[in-house]
């Protein structure tokens, strides 16, 4: 028998199940399509997507209850343990069966007499696994044992016994007391009835399967591990790193949705990503503040991931994700390079931090600073692409007024400001019909000098001074057409 998880956004179901009522309908083999014949109406009403399949119905009862983080449907649930209770109740008639038609007599009247045999050959023989009121382990395993009674916890305590039994047998390698002692338990076990008897069964079958397997002794020589070596490990098995991708995410959402600033997004996202990585270690086991280990790579997509599902999913929003997670790569090595700079400050923050660098600050001359020694170490810098963009714009924006300056110094020559006076007395000279046209003569040839594609490739900085001027402009047109009506 096969059964599948179907799930949706926000629940799981069990498909498979045989727990179903008469009428009509086409069997789809996991679900029946007339909403009568299953447990759960949901399975032909709507469509849900498919998850993973199990041969035991045990499995994917546990596996849908957490599967996604989703609710298991409360419908699905009921009727798999009620499948499952019937399911045990056959198991456990079919072994008492087997057990009644194999057994042997240990007591009573012997059928035939033999006239040589002593009287003590008919007395009846007390068993070692017979308890105090005279009920033996069989006993007890052929009749109900509900985990809600006395009866039902005495059981248990036997299980729990047996289980501390099985990790001495499996200890002494002693293969056949673990195997008599493992029909025992197991029938005890399928006895178990009552209310949570499913989760008492599991739990016990897994306990005395783990007691049960012997433990590998350790070798006498162990080998040294190489230094450096990290144990394999994912991107969220590393403390807070779980929490900061969905913080993270949950900022790129909001960027998204409200349409904020890409810069005032990106820089909050960065520092959450660098957060993330400096909790996982590279293959020296110092931080990962490069984001070069694969599970740094990951925690990143996973937050990405997360933030897609924070908003609608059009073409629009997925583009504005897309613009706003390359301006975070920018502002990444801005945050890092800041971090690094931290290091030579005299604060409690900064002594935390050489602290988590103190593998890497190993050497480190006294006169130099931490921040320089460890950039060198990683193979990076302490200023940041971003930063790098603003000193570069800023040197060309000096340069070309510097430019600008000598160019009209060379026209003008020493009597400059004579050449300014007289160009602002033609100018007033002249009538508004002749500047009017003048100045929207040279608006139309900048304009036509201007690439959109130039202003969206700027970076966020030059964008943002751009912005404030052109908003300026905007408002002087504004006022220029109004005149003009």
């Amino acid at each position: 028998m096969s059964y599948t998880i179907k799930y949706n956004r926000t629940s799981n179901h069990i498909g498979g199940l045989t727990v179903r009522t008469t009428g009509g309908g086409k069997d789809m083999g996991d679900h029946v399509s007339d909403y009568s014949q299953n447990a759960c109406g949901s399975l032909t009403r709507y469509r849900f997507a498919d998850g993973e399949s199990f041969n035991y119905l045990v499995d994917v009862l546990e596996t849908a209850r957490k599967a996604g983080g989703r609710k298991l449907c409360k419908t699905c649930e009921k009727a798999a343990e009620a499948e499952l209770e019937r399911m045990d109740e056959a198991v456990k008639m079919a072994e008492v069966e087997e057990r009644m038609a194999a057994a042997t007599p240990t007591y009573g009247f012997p059928e035939v007499a033999d006239a040589d045999t002593p009287e003590s050959a008919s007395v009846p023989s007390v068993s070692a696994n017979e308890d105090h009121s005279g009920e033996t382990m069989a006993e007890k395993a052929a009749t109900k044992n509900d985990v809600n009674t006395d009866q039902g916890k005495a059981v248990l305590e036997q299980i729990d016994a047996n289980i501390e039994r099985a990790k001495s047998l499996a200890e002494a390698d002693n293969v056949d007391a673990l195997k008599e002692l493992n029909d025992e338990t197991e029938a005890l076990i399928s006895s178990l009835s009552g209310k949570d008897s499913i989760k008492a069964k599991k739990a016990k079958r897994d306990a005395f399967t783990a007691a049960s397997t012997a433990q590998e002794k350790p070798k006498a020589e162990v080998k040294k591990v190489t230094e450096g070596t990290v144990a394999p490990k994912t991107w969220d098995q590393y403390e807070g790193t779980k929490e900061l991708a969905s913080l993270g995410a949950e900022k790129l959402a909001e960027g998204v949705r409200m349409h904020l600033k890409a810069s005032m997004v990106a820089k909050d996202v960065a520092a959450v990503v660098f957060d993330m990585w400096t909790r996982i270690p590279n293959t020296t086991g110092a931080p990962d503040i490069l984001g070069d280990m694969d599970p740094s790579k990951k925690a990143s997509g996973a937050m990405l991931r997360l933030a897609g599902e924070g908003f609608e999913d059009n073409f629009d929003n997925r583009q504005a994700l897309k613009r706003l997670a390359r301006s975070v790569q920018d502002q990444r090595t801005d945050v890092r390079a800041e971090w690094l700079r931290s290091l030579d400050e005299d604060t409690e923050i900064a002594a935390e931090r050489r602290a988590l660098m103190a593998s890497v600050l190993e050497g480190k001359p006294e006169d130099e600073k931490a921040s320089e020694w460890v950039a060198n170490v990683y193979g990076t810098s302490t200023m940041g692409v971003t930063e790098k963009k603003r000193l570069e714009y800023q040197a060309k924006k000096e340069a070309a007024e510097l430019e600008a300056a000598k160019r009209k110094g060379a026209e003008g020559g020493e009597g400059e400001g004579e050449g300014e006076d007289e160009e602002e007395v033609a100018e007033d000279t002249s009538t508004p019909d002749e500047r009017v046209a003048a100045v929207v003569k040279k608006i139309l040839s900048d304009f036509k000098k201007a690439k959109p594609e130039d202003f969206e490739s700027a970076s966020e900085e030059v964008k943002e001074a751009a912005r404030a001027q052109l908003e300026q402009v905007n408002k002087a047109l504004k006022a220029m057409i109004t005149a003009t009506l």
